[in-house]
């Protein structure tokens, strides 16, 4: 009751018109895939890769900034991180624990794998892992992986620059969901009026105030 009378109280400072788009929005909004950008490099793709995913409507990015540090180009964002629910981590180990505990299968693109994305069991949670640009994914995270795959190519250069892969990836992820009926994969109502909140308070105060970055380590999943 309390979230509720929160949400009226700001919805004071909406237009009728933008909550209703709000609330529209999130109804499509998912969690059955969700991104990991691994040690990337570049802020140009990883900003890509978070805009990708908002307009794609899945609802989380986790970020693993254990040997390159968490950078983004706001001219590539344009905004729409606020939308998002962003996990940083430290160690890549906390990832891991993080997505296992909420039941996700780890799939990873291999240019030494044979099985190809359009065979990978998308009933099933997934979080697609995209490695750094100089090495790709690091071994540890490859020995984590429940499921590698190769994404279709048909040219003579070896691979994809990995922003324009993971928007592939999630092209691939969104024809399952189209094909299967998105409303199947959608958040839950609790978690509905939850990010109803954040975005009226995001969109009245700014992100300051409740920040879409949650920093997470290994002490918050024992």
């Amino acid at each position: 009751m309390k979230k509720h009378e929160e949400i009226l109280a700001l919805s004071e400072k909406l237009t009728p018109r933008r909550q209703e788009f709000f609330k529209d929005v999130i109804s499509r909004r998912t969690r059955h895939f969700t991104m990991v950008c691994e040690d990337l490099f570049d802020p140009h793709n990883i900003s890509a890769i978070i805009r990708t995913a908002e307009v794609y409507g899945f609802q989380d990015v986790h970020i693993i900034e254990e040997i390159n540090p968490y950078r983004v180009a706001k001219s590539v964002l344009k905004g729409s991180f606020k939308w998002l629910s962003l996990y940083r981590y430290q160690q890549r180990e906390a990832c891991y624990k993080n997505l296992r505990k909420q039941g996700y299968q780890i799939a990873v693109a291999s240019t030494n794998a044979t099985k190809t994305i359009a065979e990978v069991d998308l009933s099933q949670p997934t979080a697609f892992y995209m490695g750094t640009e100089f090495k790709g994914n690091n071994p540890e995270t490859l020995s984590q992986a429940d499921v590698e795959f190769i994404l279709p190519q048909y040219g003579v250069t070896e691979s994809m620059n990995v922003s324009v892969a993971a928007g592939v990836l999630m092209t691939y992820a969104d024809i399952f969901l189209q094909t299967k009926g998105r409303e199947a994969y959608t958040i839950s109502g609790e978690e509905k009026e939850e990010l109803l909140f954040n975005w009226y308070e995001r969109s009245a105060f700014g992100v300051e105030k409740n920040s879409p970055l949650k920093d997470i380590t290994i002490d918050d999943l024992i």
